[in-house]
Parts: structure tokens; C-alpha cells; sequence
């Protein structure tokens, strides 16, 4: 691949002044937050004490379009921070659920 490089001379107060500018494309690193919402083949992540919310290493991951696609370069149990009224919220969820399961799959039939 071929780098075309864009000069351009210009003069302030009497000063000849040039700006090479390199055209670079956007294929480090973006922050969790930013992918939120994007599919990517591949990514690679750290799952460490840099992640510092919940839900934080569910989204990371969760930006592969498929589980193959996904490198992990740290693994820290750290990072896998859990939303407490969240998991309370599941199981209050799963217990009405409980409750009225045989109801439910009857109107199924």
C-alpha cells in the first residue's frame, strides 16, 4: 500500500513555513464505551483492572460479530464487574417466573 503524503507551504509574517501531513488510519485502540453499539471480525481485549464499571467486559466482548473473533490478552477476575440490583432485579424476575410457569405454557398449547 502506497502512503500519498500532503504537503503544503505557507508564509506567516515573513516566515516560509511547510506541513507534511501522513494520513494514518484509525487501527489501534478504541475505549469500550466508543465500540458500544459496533460489530468488529476481530478484537482484541484486555480484561483487567482497567475495566472499571459494570457491564464494561460484557460490551468489550460483546462487540465480535462471532465468538472466534475474540482475543484476550489479560484476564483478570477484576474485570468482570456485576451490577448487584441487576443480578436482585434477575431474580426477583425468575421467581415470578417460577411461580406462574405451568400457567404460562398451558395458554401456549
Amino acid at each position: 500500500m502506497q502512503v500519498s503524503l500532503v504537503t503544503r507551504f505557507f508564509r506567516i509574517n515573513g516566515v516560509n513555513y511547510s506541513r507534511t501531513q501522513y494520513p494514518l488510519t484509525d487501527a489501534f485502540a478504541r475505549t469500550v464505551h466508543k465500540t458500544q453499539g459496533l460489530g468488529f471480525d476481530d478484537i482484541t481485549v484486555a480484561l483487567d483492572s482497567s475495566i472499571f464499571s459494570a457491564g464494561q467486559a460484557y460490551t468489550a466482548l460483546s462487540r465480535a460479530k462471532t465468538k472466534t473473533g475474540i482475543s484476550i490478552t489479560h484476564l483478570e477476575k477484576c474485570a468482570f464487574i456485576v451490577d448487584k440490583e441487576a443480578v436482585e432485579e434477575c431474580q426477583r424476575l425468575e421467581e415470578i417466573w417460577k411461580r406462574h410457569e405451568s400457567s404460562i405454557i398451558r395458554r401456549r398449547v
